[in-house]
């Protein structure tokens, strides 16, 4: 049996994006402000340099062709970022269990970016950017607010799991990267966007100029 197309459903948007708005809602319900701005502010930032690259490569074909990179893994990134935070906040004792509990998700989230190569749809290097840029945000998030943080209550990870069953069952995937192709050819004015093995011209074009 296959476990990696199951194991890379735990990087999935249509999962880790509504966990990520739960974490900052949780964190405002408590009341703790400082700590659910600490966690918008790197997630928000991290998310926001995946999407940009993706659509630097998807509009106009920027990309590193040496390490066939086209943009840094989104699932992964998901991961990093989200799966160490949610499981630090669903243990409630000492912050040394949270922080074994963190570790976990991180675990967790490195067999994600491994899924990704197991099922051919990243380069290596665009997991490890990934699971780079989103494990610096977990980091960052707990390094700052781990000894204060409120736990979640137990029927939030009922929720939780929900959303990941009704994922397996129904097997519906967040149309995420469709929306990034339709949004990057229209801002680069393209009939259709990159492709993986596509690149700008000027790009294509050093890469296979011979060395001075």
């Amino acid at each position: 049996m296959n476990v990696w197309p199951l194991i890379t459903r735990f990087g999935d948007s249509s999962l880790l994006l509504p966990c990520a708005l739960l974490i900052y809602a949780w964190l405002l319900y408590r009341r703790d402000y400082r700590s659910a701005h600490c966690w918008l502010l790197p997630f928000g930032l991290v998310a926001a340099v995946t999407v940009a690259s993706k659509l630097a490569f998807m509009g106009w074909g920027i990309g590193i062709p040496a390490w066939n990179f086209t943009g840094i893994s989104g699932h992964s990134m998901m991961a990093a970022s989200v799966l160490p935070v949610l499981c630090s906040l669903l243990v409630r004792g000492r912050p040394a269990w949270r922080l074994a509990a963190a570790a976990a998700g991180a675990v967790l989230a490195v067999l994600v970016g491994v899924s990704r190569l197991e099922i051919n749809v990243h380069s290596p290097a665009e997991v490890y950017a990934g699971l780079s840029v989103g494990l610096c945000a977990s980091a960052v998030f707990l390094g700052l607010t781990l000894r204060r943080l409120p736990s979640l209550s137990p029927l939030l990870l009922v929720v939780v799991l929900l959303f990941g069953s009704l994922q397996g069952v129904t097997g519906v995937r967040a149309p995420t990267h469709q929306m990034l192709e339709r949004i990057a050819s229209y801002m680069a004015n393209r009939d259709k966007p990159y492709k993986r093995g596509q690149w700008a011209p000027a790009i294509e074009a050093q890469r296979k100029a011979p060395a001075a």
